[in-house]
């Protein structure tokens, strides 16, 4: 009796032991959607099955984490990151500096990744030779014009009779009908204002959306907000002449229909461009060609009705602010996990690569967002390599739903020319500083010079506390 009582407890420890040796390896999704997308969840399930069956070591585990700062740290700091969370284009400094990050390049290197990477986004996520993300894909700030307030203002109407309106000439594309220049924009705005009695332009001012927007402004009129100075250091530059034209300009919105604004006045936050664009209480709104469905989404908006632009020329050229979405990978992950949420990525279209799978979950991808009725454009890719853009073209030969694409193709024509990185250091506290600039400026009195120049001075005290 004792012996089979002996053997009974044999079997049952080699059983955990065989249990412990077959435990999947953990991968936490950290881009899951929201548990209210019924459709995106449906289709990541589907891309986690597949992953699954041809690599049964792993287990993909979903959590939606949406990035902020605070949310970021609280999860860092306990080291309960997400294998792989996306992020924005401004942080990866910092989340390396911090030790967030894993560094990913070897594996990358070994997929045979590294090369086909778009070289503007593979520099972001890049420190000391050493590749720390992924970029999803980019963006470019443009212009999101409600057509119908434009045909109410006079400034467009419907030229070929197809029943939308027209800010390019479709028999004649180098006729415009939207501004080109920053002196066009305010002209613009005020025609708004003055026939419809809307506002032409939202500026936003708070949740560091002033500051990041401003910055294309800034360099419109031909300012470099952070130098590096004689001392090879990195200085803060945010009172030149020409970043205080820029602030200047964003004043004059607020006071050039006979002392009356042409914009918005209170706080705009990121969320105010789209509601008030989609219902036309205003004509014009600066945004990102990766979030112009928001007008649909939030504001109810006729995709008919949308037309996106370049952002205009200034007095010192014309620039596209380029940004967007990278994924970056847990540091406190083990390598082979992150090695597993990389490998996802191709299962989720989102990879170099055109093997069936990645195939068929882009085109699922185009799939579900015509199921949802969405506005689908021309995507700003992160990869460079001749089949995947191949693919990805004859993807939006099929899918691509705007009519009227003519009112959309300069700003992608211009795009590779236009597009400029956003300033390179600590840029989100530097967009907090001048947001609150930005807010201030409906008030006629607000001194301007002085003001940034009591930013200029916080930015240059920050840039040496953390560089030094």
């Amino acid at each position: 009796m004792k012996k089979i009582f002996l053997m009974i407890i044999l079997s049952i420890s080699v059983g955990i032991l065989m249990a412990c040796g077959t435990s999947k390896i953990e991968v936490v999704i950290g881009m899951w959607p929201e548990s209210a997308n019924t459709d995106d969840i449906a289709m990541f399930n589907v891309w986690k099955e597949r992953f699954e069956s041809d690599n049964p070591e792993y287990e993909i585990i979903g959590e939606a984490f949406t990035y902020s700062v605070e949310a970021f740290y609280a999860r860092a700091n306990s080291k309960t990151l997400p294998t792989v969370f996306q992020t924005w284009f401004t942080e990866p400094q910092m989340i390396v500096s911090g030790g967030h990050a894993k560094d990913i390049t070897q594996m990358v290197s070994d997929l045979g990744w590294m090369d086909k990477m778009d070289p503007t986004l593979k520099d972001y996520l890049t420190f000391d030779d050493k590749l720390y993300g992924i970029p999803r894909d980019g963006y470019g700030l443009g212009i999101i014009i409600n057509l119908s307030v434009f045909e109410d203002a006079g400034l467009a109407s419907d030229l070929d009779s197809d029943g939308i309106v027209d800010i390019v000439d479709p028999s004649n594309p180098s006729i415009k009908y939207y501004p080109q220049t920053m002196d066009e924009l305010l002209e613009y705005s005020v025609t708004i204002k003055q026939n419809t009695l809307k506002d032409g332009l939202i500026i936003l001012n708070v949740d560091k959306n002033g500051g990041w927007q401003y910055s294309n402004f800034a360099w419109a009129f031909g300012a470099h907000l952070q130098v590096v100075g004689e001392d090879q250091k990195v200085h803060s530059n945010l009172n030149s002449n020409e970043a205080i034209s820029a602030m200047e300009y964003l004043k004059s919105f607020y006071f050039a229909n006979e002392g009356e604004s042409v914009v918005p006045i209170g706080n705009m936050n990121y969320s105010e461009w789209a509601t008030r664009l989609g219902n036309g209480q205003i004509g014009m709104a600066i945004a990102g060609n990766d979030v112009i469905s928001s007008v649909i989404t939030q504001g109810g908006m006729n995709k008919n009705d949308i037309a996106f632009i370049p952002i205009p020329s200034g007095p010192g050229g014309q620039f596209t602010l380029f940004g967007g979405t990278p994924y970056m990978f847990s540091a406190y992950d083990s390598d082979e996990a992150v090695l597993g949420a990389i490998k996802f990525l191709e299962y989720i279209g989102r990879s170099p690569l055109t093997s069936d799978v990645s195939k068929d979950a882009m085109r699922e991808g185009m799939q579900t967002a015509t199921r949802k009725n969405m506005l689908i454009l021309p995507e700003v890719k992160p990869w460079i390599n001749a089949d995947y853009t191949e693919f990805v073209k004859a993807l939006n030969d099929q899918y691509v739903n705007v009519t009227a694409m003519h009112n959309f193709n300069d700003f992608y024509t211009l795009l590779p020319q236009t597009r400029r990185q956003e300033e390179a250091y600590y840029t989100q506290y530097m967009y907090e500083l001048l947001d609150q600039v930005v807010i201030n400026l409906k008030n006629l009195s607000f001194d301007v010079p002085s003001s940034m120049n009591s930013k200029n001075q916080l930015f240059e005290a920050y840039l040496r506390e953390q560089m030094d």
